[in-house]
């Protein structure tokens, strides 16, 4: 019987979100060390990531979204106790995920300049973007396998392995980042093409060594040949869940480069600057949200799986109120340090003004934005993915587009990100109400 299944909620909770900390920090730090050493090379090369983010973002997401199906299942079938259900949906989900990766780099690596031209890049900047994406397309199955592999053995409940990988991977990218992107010691200068070889090679080690912990130390890798009829049931009911949490995942970028684009239009290169800048602090900042997320799949899995629904219900109630109280404590932290913090990444001053702007508005949105976040992790693991559907869907069209689009045209930068804000806010009272409706 597994062990989340007894004992206190929040005990459990916490248990499985501390080591996840770690882990989501491995990441952030990951995503900062590049944006730092490539901010060094100047404005238009932090432009340049800015723009490349959202992309990479999207095409993460047909991956975690095959993870995040695929875990629905495992926790679920673990917590009924069925091993053989789970460790086929583990080698199963892994290789759907690279296929589809394949499948979408190739398309992707020959529609660099008109999609990002699309999203406002020109110039030199479009020239730095290509650099980038043509070495990270490449080598895309390499840098998308590590968070689905780890997903895997979070779902059986080990949140310290794949906290190990992500360090590993970081501390990797530490080091890899000033040797191939300034040519240090017998390396040529490689500048955004060093950034995304480095990424590449930090990630390959870390796929090797979540690979091996789900084989060699779990057992959770069935390697017989299936039928292939039995193959293409599994891989429909993995898509059938994963496709809420795909979208979940891409529709954040789609959303974040809308209103990248609309940025360049009201404040130039500089706006999509501070852009990158706070976003990727307000990611930091975002830690411990998305290790409480990591949390609630293996604990709700396994109990939904088990018919402990007093427990899951229980879960959803702590995880609103927990929402209101990270957001609260974001608000106090920034106040004082938003400016300071954004001064790490440009000393121009325009750029530091307006990363400090969309800092300190966004804050006011983020428990509606946890609330939504957290509704379609649980709804997901339980088996529900049209209502997850229904709230990222009517998140990003129908209030974070259109609120932003409206705010920008009114009062430039600030408008858009209170736009932003207000569509944040207003989905997470959807997500309440849908996921109350849902759980009943």
């Amino acid at each position: 019987m597994s062990k989340l299944l007894k004992g206190s909620v929040v005990a459990h909770l916490t248990r499985l979100t501390i080591p996840s900390i770690g882990g989501m920090l491995a990441i952030m730090v990951f995503n900062l060390t590049d944006t730092w050493f490539v901010s060094r090379l100047g404005t238009d090369e932090l432009a340049a990531m800015g723009f490349t983010f959202a992309v990479v973002m999207i095409v993460g997401a047909l991956a975690m979204g095959f993870s995040s199906g695929a875990a629905s299942i495992i926790t679920r079938a673990l917590g009924a106790g069925n091993r053989a259900l789970a460790s086929r949906t583990v080698a199963d989900g892994l290789f759907l995920t690279i296929l589809g990766t394949l499948i979408v780099s190739i398309i992707g690596y020959f529609t660099i300049n008109p999609l990002f031209s699309l999203l406002g890049a020109k110039g030199r900047v479009l020239v730095l973007v290509h650099e980038y994406m043509a070495v990270w397309y490449i080598g895309a199955v390499a840098a998308i396998i590590p968070p689905v592999s780890d997903g895997c053995l979070r779902a059986a409940g080990d949140v310290i392995r794949p906290m190990i990988v992500m360090c590993t991977a970081a501390l990797l990218n530490i080091l890899l980042d000033p040797i191939l992107i300034f040519g240090w010691g017998p390396f040529p200068t490689m500048g955004m093409r060093g950034a995304a070889l480095a990424t590449l090679i930090a990630r390959i080690i870390a796929m090797l060594a979540s690979l091996g912990f789900l084989h060699f130390k779990h057992g959770l890798i069935d390697w017989s040949r299936p039928h292939i009829s039995d193959t293409l049931r599994s891989w429909k009911e993995i898509i059938r869940l994963g496709i809420p949490a795909a979208l979940t995942q891409a529709l954040n970028p789609i959303a974040q480069g809308f209103y990248i684009r609309l940025a360049a239009g009201v404040g130039g290169v500089q706006a999509v600057a501070a852009m990158a800048t706070g976003t990727r602090i307000e990611a930091f900042l975002l830690i411990l949200a998305f290790s409480y997320g990591i949390a609630l799949v293996p604990f709700v899995g396994h109990n939904h799986g088990a018919e402990e629904h007093h427990r899951v219900q229980e879960a959803r109630r702590l995880s609103t109120r927990f929402a209101l109280i990270y957001s609260a404590a974001a608000l106090i932290l920034l106040l004082p340090l938003a400016r300071f913090v954004s001064g790490w990444f440009s000393d121009d001053p325009e750029i530091i003004r307006l990363s400090t702007i969309y800092l300190l508005i966004s804050v006011l949105g983020m428990t509606g934005g946890l609330v939504s976040m957290w509704m379609s992790q649980l709804l997901t693991v339980i088996g529900k993915p049209r209502p997850v559907m229904t709230i990222n869907l009517t998140r990003v069209f129908l209030l974070i587009m259109p609120l932003s689009l409206l705010g920008s045209h009114l009062f430039g930068f600030t408008g858009l990100v209170a736009g932003l804000t207000l569509g944040n806010l207003l989905s997470g009272i959807q997500a309440y109400f849908i996921t109350r409706t849902q759980l009943r």
